[in-house]
């Protein structure tokens, strides 16, 4: 098993962080096979191996992963995923 934790502070509308988090998610969710599902602010997922979720303020992220054995091995490539999806995030566009 293997955990990433990110925090990361952003300056974009909490809508426009939602649907950056949002796309990565569905693409995460194809890739891997997990199921996500927004509960308010808190994206969470689940299934094949990976569990976690993405928590939005107005001006930060958080994120929390665990990937079981299988995904482990991979632990650094997925968190570099993330962490793009957080400098997309943190960017105004």
């Amino acid at each position: 098993m293997a955990l990433i934790y990110l925090k990361r502070d952003h300056t974009v509308p909490k809508e426009e962080a939602r649907a950056k988090v949002d796309e990565f998610a569905s693409r995460f969710a194809d890739r891997f096979k997990v199921k996500h599902a927004w509960d308010g602010d808190i994206l969470r997922f689940k299934g094949g191996g990976a569990s976690g979720l993405f928590a939005l303020g107005e001006e930060v992220v958080y994120v929390k992963v665990k990937l079981g054995v299988h995904l482990a091995p991979m632990k650094n490539k997925i968190e570099k995923e993330i962490v793009a999806v957080l400098d997309k995030v943190q960017a105004k566009t």
